[in-house]
Parts: structure tokens; C-alpha cells; sequence
């Protein structure tokens, strides 16, 4: 059996290599052009109508698992829409992607529409890349207010809409229930606060058979969870305002650091190795996004999934997820289409397959009333954990220089023993010199 499952996990993790915490990921599968017939634009291009119909270019990023689906999801766009409109999916890696994109608006051979992150949204509209879709809701008839606010939000600049939903995501609290039970654990019952998070990482934590109860990796890219957690914060993104050197976030991290230091997670350990050890059995408890689900399904997991748990000041957890976008200089036919497919994709049987074959929250009202979701356990559970959601610097312009130059070195430290006050310290240093630019 051990080594059937092992097999199992191998062939599950070449499948999920390059998976991305907000959207897409950058996997082996580059620069794929995906349609089902041999006409339109080339390389992109601005999509375009002819005797046969019209053919709408989108480039992505889904370079995994997920992007399988989507293109059978467009698939079945293109052999059913009464509107004689063809999808022609391009799918590459995001840097590519990120390269490609302003060259083409520039030069007026962009595709007829993106799916991207939505932490690329604001600059996009900061550099004039993206067209007002405001009258999207009014076109096309979609009821805006059957979708989560919060959700439909990430995709407005100030009062004007440039982007519209494809997928929504949390980090999550996956834990394994039969480690639960083995230590006399409720494997029901997961831990709701910080205090229980703590004496559930050391219950589950067997150093004799190599078992953890918490993994705590040192490029995790969400710690600011905990900081919101007790009341503390990183970045005020409307004023550059650093908040990081403060007593509430040292304690936190102080708190960590005790909790690494107490054996509950392995030394030095990556979110790539987290992922491997919990679906071995090895780690008790981790917090990653909805795109494990699968994975774990496929391994027949005796798992369950859980909101992130509440510190003295509440809880939160960092948020994420994809827009489809159209490029500025779409002409109005080509935007008229695109209107068609995006509303296709809002229709509840199309969510409904996304979540379900997925594992992503879902995030319509009136899916949620659905008899097969309510059924579903997991998707139960993620919806609802997906009531915490909290911008990460969605959009900030110094956001990667934060995640790359300020959070990850310092967690690493202090994960690996380094006093906390002088990282905290240095790191709010290195902040400073970033927003100050």
C-alpha cells in the first residue's frame, strides 16, 4: 500500500508542477494555442467577424490541471453558441504573457481578450491598458448582485469595471482527519483560533514516526495572515504607510518562531516539499489554496478543509483570484462577443463545473441553492471559509518587491531561528527603501 500510494503522489505531483497561488501557473505546457478549427487570428490578433462568424482570441496563462478544463469548457462554447463566435485559447507561462501584452496593444494585434490574475488589474488601467466595461452588466442582462460583492469588486477601478470574475480564491486550513484521530483529535472539529491551531500543531506532531503537525514553510507567501490575525499589517497600500516594525507583529512572529522552535514543522521546509509531505501523511496541517483539492481527491485523502483560524483581532486570509480582461483598442464587435462569452462563463451551470471539477469556491448566490453543491461537502467548506477574504497588496504597485524583498527573507529568518525583533526591524527597513521610491 505504501508503495501504491507513493506512485500515486508521484504522478499527481508531475501534474501540478508550476501550480500558481492566483491564477494559472507557469508550467511545462508553453505558448499552446488550443481551438477547434484551423481559421482566425493568428498568434492573437483583435478577433474579428467574417461569413462564417467570429473568432475571439484569449491568451492565459492556465498551464496546469485547470487549463485542461477550461478548454474543454470553451470547447463546448464553440459547438453550442446559436452566435457563430469561436474561442481560440493561447495558452503560455505569465512571464511570457506579461512581455507579450503591451507590445501587442501597441501595435493593435492584442487578442480579443485576457484571463490574468487580478493583481494585474490596476496597473493595466494605470497604463491605459484595458477597456471601460461598465456596461457589461446592462449588455448582456447578468445580474451583478447574485455574485459576492467582494468578489466582483477586485474587478472595478474606483466605479468603473475592467475586468469580469472567472474564479475566486483563499488560502485554506487543509488538515488530515485520520492523523485527527490517531491523536485523539476531533477530526471534525478543526482548530478555529491561533490557541487551538497551536495545541493541535503539537497533539499531531510525532517525532518518532516523522510526523509534523504544522507545516510552516519558510517561502510561504501569506504569514501577513497571522500579523492580521492579532491586529498587525505590513503596508497601508492608499498612503505607503509602513506598519510592520510594531510590539503586536513581533509578538506574532515571536509566537511562530516558539512554534517552529517546538518541532511542529521540519527544518528549512519549502511550500513545494508541504505539499508532498501532506499528501504522504508526514504533515498534519497546512494552509495552501483551492487547486490542491484535486490532487487530493485523486489520492482518496481522508482530509478536510477549513477557514484560516482567528487571532485576538479576528480572521483573515489573503485573497485571490482571475478576471477576464478586455485590451484597450478592441473595436466594438469583437467587445460585443467577448460580452457573450463572459456572460456564458457567469451562468451557474458553467461555475457549477468549474467548482466542482476544480475545487474552487463558489461564489454565486444562486449556485449556492444548488442541491449537488450543498451535497459537496468540500466546495461547503471553501465557500464558506471564503467569507474572510483580505486584499494582500492586490494591485499595489510595490507588492512583488514586498513579497520578494521584505516578507520572504525575514519569515525565513526568523523561521530559522534568527532573533525576531532585529528581522522585523531590518525588514521594515528594507520596506522603507522600497516605498520611497
Amino acid at each position: 500500500m505504501k508503495w501504491k500510494r507513493l506512485i500515486s503522489i508521484l504522478l499527481v505531483c508531475v501534474m501540478v508542477l508550476g501550480m500558481a497561488a492566483g491564477c494559472g501557473n507557469d508550467g511545462s505546457k508553453e505558448n499552446e494555442t488550443v481551438s477547434d478549427e484551423s481559421s482566425g487570428a493568428e498568434d492573437g490578433g483583435a478577433g474579428g467577424g467574417d461569413e462564417k462568424g467570429t473568432t475571439l482570441s484569449l491568451w492565459t496563462v492556465f498551464t496546469g490541471s485547470d487549463g485542461d478544463i477550461l478548454k474543454e469548457i470553451i470547447k463546448k462554447y464553440n459547438e453550442t453558441n446559436t452566435d457563430g463566435i469561436t474561442v481560440e485559447i493561447d495558452i503560455m507561462d505569465n512571464d511570457t504573457l506579461q512581455s507579450k501584452l503591451p507590445a501587442a496593444i501597441s501595435t493593435n494585434t492584442a487578442p480579443s481578450f485576457v484571463l490574468v490574475g487580478i493583481e494585474y488589474l490596476q496597473e493595466y488601467v494605470n497604463n491605459d491598458s484595458l477597456e471601460d466595461i461598465s456596461d457589461f452588466w446592462k449588455v448582456t442582462g447578468t445580474n451583478e448582485e447574485n455574485y459576492y460583492e467582494s468578489v466582483v469588486a477586485k474587478s472595478y477601478v474606483g466605479d468603473k469595471l475592467y475586468g469580469v470574475p472567472m474564479q475566486y480564491n483563499l488560502q485554506y486550513l487543509y488538515y488530515n482527519k485520520d492523523l485527527f484521530s490517531d491523536a485523539n483529535l476531533d477530526s471534525d472539529a478543526p482548530p478555529t483560533t491561533f490557541d487551538e491551531l497551536e495545541e493541535c500543531a503539537k497533539a499531531l506532531t510525532n517525532t518518532d514516526k516523522g510526523q509534523y503537525g504544522l507545516a510552516l514553510p519558510t517561502d510561504f507567501g501569506y504569514y501577513v495572515q497571522y500579523l492580521w490575525g492579532n491586529g498587525g499589517d505590513v503596508i497601508n497600500t492608499a498612503t505607503n504607510e509602513n506598519l510592520l516594525n510594531t510590539e503586536e507583529n513581533i509578538e506574532t512572529l515571536t509566537w511562530l518562531q516558539d512554534l517552529k522552535n517546538a518541532g511542529v514543522s521540519p527544518d528549512g521546509l519549502a511550500a513545494a516539499e508541504a505539499d508532498t509531505m501532506f499528501q504522504s501523511g508526514q504533515i498534519a496541517m497546512y494552509f495552501s489554496g483551492p487547486w490542491n483539492i484535486n490532487i487530493l481527491n485523486g489520492l482518496d485523502m481522508n482530509y478536510g478543509i477549513a477557514a484560516m483560524p482567528a487571532g485576538s483581532d479576528g480572521a483573515y486570509s489573503a485573497e485571490g483570484g482571475c478576471s477576464y480582461m478586455i485590451p484597450k483598442g478592441t473595436d466594438d464587435a469583437t467587445k460585443d462577443a467577448v460580452y457573450k462569452f463572459m456572460a456564458y462563463w457567469l451562468t451557474d451551470e458553467i461555475l457549477k463545473e468549474w467548482s466542482v471539477k476544480n475545487g474552487f469556491p463558489v461564489w454565486s448566490y444562486s449556485l449556492l441553492e444548488d442541491d449537488e453543491i450543498k451535497s459537496n461537502d468540500i466546495l461547503n467548506d471553501i465557500s464558506e471559509a471564503s467569507s474572510i477574504g483580505r486584499d494582500w497588496h492586490l494591485g499595489y504597485k510595490y507588492g512583488s518587491q514586498i513579497d520578494n524583498d521584505v516578507m520572504k527573507p525575514m519569515m525565513e529568518n526568523i523561521l530559522l531561528g534568527s532573533d525576531v525583533a532585529k528581522e522585523v526591524q531590518d525588514a521594515s527597513g528594507r520596506l522603507d527603501e522600497i516605498v520611497a521610491q
